[in-house]
């Protein structure tokens, strides 16, 4: 079988999420304060240890019951 010298795999990102975060985004996930729209998003950073999770809920923290929009940061 050819080898293809273009393809070459992919690495994986190691996504971990501090545990201090963890918790608080559970907290807010479950908080009937916040937006229902809101914790879903919150739920489903979670799911996929996604970087804009601690954004979104310093967001939440500092007053901000609903997240409509995220600045993703540029590497």
């Amino acid at each position: 079988m050819a080898k293809h010298g273009s393809a070459s795999p992919r690495k994986q990102e190691s996504r971990t999420l501090d545990a201090h975060l963890k918790r608080r985004a559970r907290k807010l996930a479950t908080d009937s304060r916040v937006n229902p729209g809101t914790r879903s998003l919150i739920r489903y950073a979670l799911e996929i240890k996604d970087e804009s999770l601690e954004q979104i809920v310093n967001r939440i923290e500092a007053g901000e019951m609903r997240i409509d929009h995220i600045r993703l940061e540029g590497d």
